[in-house]
């Protein structure tokens, strides 16, 4: 039979085509919603910034085991889970009956531990999924008290108790903060100084005074009334206007890196692990809101948890207020461990757009600048940003950013070639990211938008001038595209290699959200969220015309195996087929169906 090739469709390989992706489809166009067709994709990973509206939801993700805490019919004591004393003793308010409790226990997914093979013990214990790994014939835990004693450190940054409890009772006690906003109150006075002599200097035919060298002589003498030493006034005169970029103790070169996108949801650090092993340069964290980290919430500084692996790591926030902004990147400059903080200015979302922080920030310059001020001033790492075109599809304004940008040393901005309103309707304006790039002089531009393949890398670097490209939903889709990039091929990788990839993710997310059942439920999860992108690679081989473009969907088609045609599924059941091939059967009532075509944005 031989297939005619659609509008928008990529071209397989006739053999491999069928007519419908199941024999069961009463509708054969149902699931023809390709790679391109993200409108929603913006509204991926719900924030909150603590006062989030309640939404009714519309039938999606009901009950889903993963968005929501496992409770054992038995609720276990942590410390006895570790064959620990409890503290709490009596009053503990969880059970100490083990026998009880393992009666109850799920099966054992596997008989290999991630965590006891790297830290000597699992801290887990009896809750563990894979607990035969550290079980003895008299059911007592193992130690490897060799590998423990050693204490390794594989993830760093997140936040302690103490820092924590200071945040959330109001007590911490920010410096740097409170000197932005009396240097910026200042500043505010002095203009207004300068404004009324300026209008008697007019009255003489004199010449007006210039801000820039009205406010040191203005700080002068307000600090010398004020009792202050020389040599702290000097201090305080420095911090003053564009920032001293010689107290960034750090210099990154980013020409040439490749670099990839803050992604929500499915930007976690497990994925950014099977990244950095195929070769992307710069990573960052998901996005995190201003408010939620200066209050101290767990879930939001757990965003900026770093692997080591991550050798250029970034973190991403994202806020409205200077003030908040100030005190987060206080925080952050303080208590992790990060290369540079990245200002978000390209997320579309209402939520956000609403508070007027993301994209809302291209529209109120004088906003954005006494943020990126204050974020410079709080911190001794480089402040980075990422911004869209504009707000509306034809109406650019990216380049009237680019001189502030430049005058407040930021040394590097990445535009996502797209409009606020446009979202994913149409493909990146490449254009205007060339024109945009005539428009720096100091800053380095990195484009941002619709790269799936080398070849699309090195043609819009070369076309545009930009010093290097972010990836996002590229690398989501196939992630061994820097592995491309590197070494200039097309790889045609095999379903036994990308099943590999998925083990090495799912050993990443036991690590990183833990090996009991509640870990266990949030590797699914996030392995089934980063599938509703990966089901849309098509194999090379199975291709007529390569490489794959973005803007292309698949249509019905047979993988060359049983494994490389159920990872070409559209069926996020099948998605949950996969995860159970890796993590065992998932609980009866996980349902995983995906909120929108693609849950997650590009901040």
């Amino acid at each position: 039979m031989k297939f005619e090739l659609q509008p928008g469709q990529a071209h397989i390989k006739n053999q491999y085509r069928k007519e419908r992706w199941f024999d069961d489809d009463t509708d054969a166009t149902q699931y023809d919603a390709g790679v391109f067709g993200d409108d929603d994709a913006e509204a991926g990973g719900d924030r909150s910034d603590g006062s989030r509206k309640k939404t009714k939801r519309k039938g999606q993700n009901k009950g889903d085991r993963g968005k929501k805490r496992i409770e054992d019919q038995i609720k276990l004591c942590p410390y006895i889970a570790r064959a620990d004393e409890c503290r709490f003793g009596e009053q503990c308010r969880f059970s100490h009956d083990i026998d009880a409790y393992m009666a109850i226990k799920p099966a054992d997914i596997g008989d290999r531990c991630v965590q006891f093979e790297l830290f000597g013990k699992c801290p887990y214990g009896y809750k563990c999924r894979f607990l035969k790994a550290h079980l003895d014939e008299n059911k007592k835990l193992i130690v490897n008290e060799e590998l423990a004693k050693t204490n390794p450190v594989y993830t760093k940054n997140g936040i302690d108790s103490e820092t924590q409890l200071k945040l959330s009772k109001n007590k911490y006690e920010f410096k740097r903060s409170v000197e932005f906003n009396e240097v910026a109150a200042l500043e505010v006075e002095a203009m207004q100084e300068m404004m009324n002599e300026n209008k008697r200097l007019k009255l003489s035919d004199e010449p007006a005074r210039v801000f820039d060298d009205y406010l040191p002589e203005y700080a002068r003498e307000k600090y010398r009334k004020n009792g202050l030493t020389d040599d702290a006034i000097e201090e305080k005169i420095k911090r003053m206007g564009p920032i001293d970029t010689e107290k960034n103790k750090k210099i990154i070169d980013f020409t040439g890196k490749t670099y990839l996108a803050p992604l929500t949801t499915v930007g976690n650090l497990p994925f950014r692990r099977i990244c950095k092993e195929f070769g992307v340069g710069v990573t960052c964290s998901e996005m995190a809101l201003a408010g939620p980290l200066v209050t101290g919430h767990q879930s939001e500084w757990a965003l900026t948890k770093r692997h080591v692996s991550e050798d250029i790591f970034g973190i991403q926030i994202a806020g409205s207020k200077f003030g908040q902004v100030a005190q987060a990147c206080e925080l952050l400059g303080e208590k992790v461990e990060a290369d540079f903080v990245d200002l978000n200015m390209g997320c579309p979302i209402d939520l956000i757009y609403n508070q007027g922080a993301g994209t809302a920030l291209m529209e109120s310059r004088g906003k954005m600048a006494k943020i990126l001020r204050a974020m410079n001033y709080c911190m001794d790492i480089p402040v980075t940003v990422k911004f869209r075109t504009g707000i509306k599809a034809n109406e650019p304004i990216g380049d009237k950013l680019v001189q502030r940008f430049e005058e407040l040393d930021i040394p590097l901005g990445t535009i996502h070639g797209r409009s606020r309103l446009q979202r994913y309707s149409k493909l990146a304006d490449w254009d205007y990211i060339k024109y945009l790039k005539t428009e720096t002089k100091t800053m380095k531009l990195f484009g941002n938008g619709d790269v799936l393949s080398y070849e699309d890398y090195y043609q819009l670097k070369d076309d545009t001038g930009v010093d290097g490209i972010m990836i996002g939903r590229g690398a989501l889709i196939k992630p061994w595209i820097f592995d491309e990039i590197e070494k200039k091929r097309h790889w045609d990788i095999s379903s036994t290699e990308r099943f590999d990839m998925l083990k090495r993710f799912c050993d990443y997310g036991l690590e990183h959200w833990g090996s009991d059942s509640q870990g266990v439920n949030a590797t699914r999860r996030f392995l089934c969220e980063w599938q509703s992108f990966l089901y849309r690679y098509i194999p090379i081989g199975l291709m007529e015309v390569y490489p794959q473009k973005i803007n292309e969907r698949a249509p019905p088609y047979y993988g060359r195996d049983e494994l490389e045609t159920l990872m070409a599924s559209p069926r996020s059941s099948d998605w949950v087929k996969l995860t159970e091939r890796i993590l065992g059967p998932a609980p009866d009532d996980f349902n995983f169906i995906p909120k929108h075509k693609a849950n997650s944005f590009e901040g």
